[in-house]
């Protein structure tokens, strides 16, 4: 069995309500969840502590684009489609401009100044896993302990996405995803 199958099954929510969050679907017409919302229903007791640690973080003090240029930065690093499909949509509701979010997988451009660094921490993680000092510093001044700290918890995520290899819904929003 391909490692997808198992987490890229469409789950149903036991009669919750069919939520769309930040111009993104998390559940389809029917009611039946997509994308991450799987693999943590089938854990609930990891799945309580994600959501608290995930609260944790937008409560952190990160202006919205920051957060976004970081999660899809790392999103496209490791093609992780569903949270490039919702965090594009999330992106989009926090001000970032279209060339900006499409410019992630590349050099970015037209991002204000702490999203452009908060790119460039994010690179430097996922892909040399290490931060060099000089940026390190710069972020430091930047951002500050706590929001410095929140940048780099918003890195593991995606991650999990890319491993399970959860895909984006299908363009309609109809129907669950191939896996």
């Amino acid at each position: 069995m391909k490692h997808s199958a198992h987490c890229a099954t469409v789950c149903s929510p036991r009669g919750r309500a069919t939520r769309k969050r930040a111009g993104c679907t998390a559940a389809l017409p029917d009611g039946r969840f997509i994308g991450p919302f799987n693999a943590l229903l089938r854990t609930p007791r990891i799945a309580r502590p994600l959501l608290e640690w995930a609260q944790a973080l937008t409560r952190a003090g990160i202006p919205a684009d920051v957060r976004e240029v970081v999660i899809l930065t790392v999103a496209a690093h490791w093609r992780a489609e569903y949270a490039l499909y919702a965090h594009t949509a999330a992106a989009e509701k926090a001000d970032l401009p279209g060339p900006a979010i499409a410019s992630l997988l590349h050099a970015p451009c037209g991002l204000r100044p702490d999203a452009e660094l908060a790119h460039r921490l994010a690179t430097a993680l996922v892909r040399g896993h290490r931060v060099a000092d000089g940026l390190y510093d710069e972020a430091a001044a930047a951002f500050g302990k706590n929001t410095r700290i929140a940048l780099v918890n918003l890195v593991g995520p995606a991650g999990l996405l890319a491993c399970f290899q959860v895909p984006a819904p299908s363009p309609d929003h109809t129907q669950a995803p191939a896996t």
